[in-house]
């Protein structure tokens, strides 16, 4: 019996599902591991095939959304332990060593790796460092340690006991990403609930993806529209807490709006990078606003 389940979710994304079952074929010292790709597309499509080399199989979820697809997986796995790869992603040929050895070892329960956004891709000049974070990177550093209480890990790169996955009820439907609502926060719910169980976190470093870059994200309007799904996300991530406060938490998207700014400020608004980063701010800071305003209506009915 294989040691690790590989969940892998796709939704019309044959070409870089290819390249992600690719680095698969290509991990080098691993523990014996099965592949679990879980299809998300509702309608008729062209059946997915693993390639040779992998063990595993194909299943079918129709219930639109990552976690609908995440959460079928983690019904479905068979081994004792789980780990979580996007389909727009390619695994370094070390990646499910690293991510795996800690919690084999006995030394956690819960491991997350680098995300690189595509090196190769060129960067347009208004692209700040500090938005990078919407386009799916992660780096909290080249050392092997426990995450701090700040931190979190992304589903890009992600492995944990599949038991205690299950216990905690997997991925939150109202998160992630869902037909053309990208909303996010689903990793983060899911590493809280993970930590609340008492999962011994390790961030690993060595166990690195890379994520793609399309054009198509290399836009302003696009990564505006992702800001603004942040902010929405925050505030359904937090929805019982700020739920009970005045207006939804409203005063704490604008004091953080304000502290944002006068970071911007002291960075310099005349860079292009800084102006585009301080209209993201803004974009964030108006879907938490629109999510706040809905928790205060609820809470007013």
């Amino acid at each position: 019996m294989a040691q690790v389940t590989v969940v892998l979710p796709t939704h019309r994304r044959p070409a870089a599902l290819a390249r992600a079952l690719d680095g698969l074929v290509q991990q080098q010292g691993a523990p014996d591991f099965e592949v679990l790709v879980v299809d998300n597309d509702p309608a008729p499509h062209a059946p997915v095939v693993l390639p040779t080399g992998l063990t595993g199989r194909v299943v079918h979820e129709p219930i639109p959304g990552a976690a609908a697809a995440r959460n079928r997986g983690i019904r479905e796995a068979a081994a004792p332990v789980l780990a979580l790869l996007d389909d727009d992603v390619v695994p370094e040929p070390g990646w499910l060593a690293a991510l795996a050895a800690p919690v084999l070892a006995g030394h956690a329960d819960l491991t997350g790796g680098r995300v690189v956004l595509d090196p190769q891709v060129p960067r347009p000049r208004w692209l700040a460092p500090g938005i990078e974070g919407y386009l799916t990177s992660l780096d909290l550093g080249p050392e092997e340690r426990p995450l701090t209480d700040e931190e979190t890990l992304l589903t890009a790169s992600l492995l944990t006991r599949t038991e205690l996955l299950r216990e905690v009820g997997g991925f939150d439907p109202r998160l992630g990403p869902r037909g053309r609502t990208q909303l996010v926060g689903d990793d983060v719910q899911v590493v809280r609930d993970l930590r609340r169980a008492g999962a011994r976190t390790m961030w690993v470093p060595q166990a690195e993806v890379v994520h793609e870059l399309p054009a198509s994200r290399l836009r302003p309007s696009w990564l505006l529209r992702r800001a603004y799904l942040q902010g929405r996300s925050d505030w359904l991530l937090d929805a019982d807490r700020l739920g009970q406060r005045r207006a939804g938490g409203a005063r704490i998207a604008l004091d953080w709006l304000a502290g944002e700014a006068e970071r911007r400020r002291r960075e310099g608004l005349r860079s292009p990078a800084v102006a585009f980063h301080a209209a993201c701010d803004i974009a964030r800071t108006a879907g938490a606003l629109v999510q706040a305003g809905a928790l205060a209506r609820r809470r007013a009915a």
